[in-house]
């Protein structure tokens, strides 16, 4: 990290529903890029950042050092949220792993405490959907966010009751009204397309071939207008 505290636009993304005051937990902290943007921004002043990698913490208490952060972010070295006591947090994020990952991670231990959630899945947004209602969380907000070609989903999550059909798991109706919409499902569906088709053919169910097919009639219906 040099002295620019930018964030790539996925991770902008993330911070924005940072709530201002936040005891933060950043799970899979990677080089604390995230805690590291929200204290110099003023948004949170203290914050958790865990990993399960030694060599990622070890980089980013090298990146805290660079800013003089060290004393305001507790490193800590474990699996997913259980590096996380009851009530020490208010607010966690979970970005950049796969989304299957992330819903193992939620389903293995969720601290008391947490009003919010906040997600950037990689991949299967639509395990994390079906965790977080199975858990007692609702999801408040998603955005959908362009970054080097790639499309990015959003997720915040606070406690509450939820129930989504199986369709609205892989096609969240938040979505529906955001401006990428269209965009998203466009690309979507060709980085399906060619294995959706084949599994198709080869007469398996899978969840990608029930993806593929919800998202090629969602786009059927809006393409003409886009």
């Amino acid at each position: 990290m040099t002295s620019n505290t930018s964030l790539s636009p996925r991770l902008m993304s993330v911070c924005s529903f940072v709530p201002k005051g936040s005891r933060l937990a950043d799970i899979g902290t990677d080089h604390a890029r995230v805690p590291i943007y929200l204290i110099k921004n003023g948004i949170i002043s203290l914050a958790i950042a865990s990993d399960i990698g030694e060599g990622p913490l070890k980089k980013a208490a090298e990146n805290l050092e660079f800013y003089n952060l060290s004393g305001m972010v507790d490193l800590r070295l474990g699996d997913g949220l259980k590096t996380v006591k009851g009530n020490e947090a208010d607010c966690a994020v979970i970005a950049g792993m796969g989304g299957e990952l992330i819903a193992n991670i939620l389903s293995a231990y969720i601290p008391d405490g947490l009003k919010r959630l906040i997600f950037q899945p990689m991949t299967d947004p639509h395990l994390i959907r079906r965790a977080a209602g199975r858990l007692g969380f609702k999801i408040t907000a998603e955005d959908i966010v362009p970054e080097n070609d790639k499309m990015y989903i959003i997720l915040c999550c606070e406690p509450g009751e939820m129930t989504l059909s199986d369709d609205e798991e892989y096609l969240s109706p938040r979505l529906k009204a955001h401006p990428l919409y269209g965009e998203y499902l466009s690309f979507r569906l060709k980085r399906l397309e060619k294995a959706a088709v084949q599994a198709e053919k080869a007469g398996a169910e899978t969840d990608m071939v029930k993806e593929y097919r919800l998202l090629k009639k969602a786009y059927e219906e809006i393409k003409d207008v886009l």
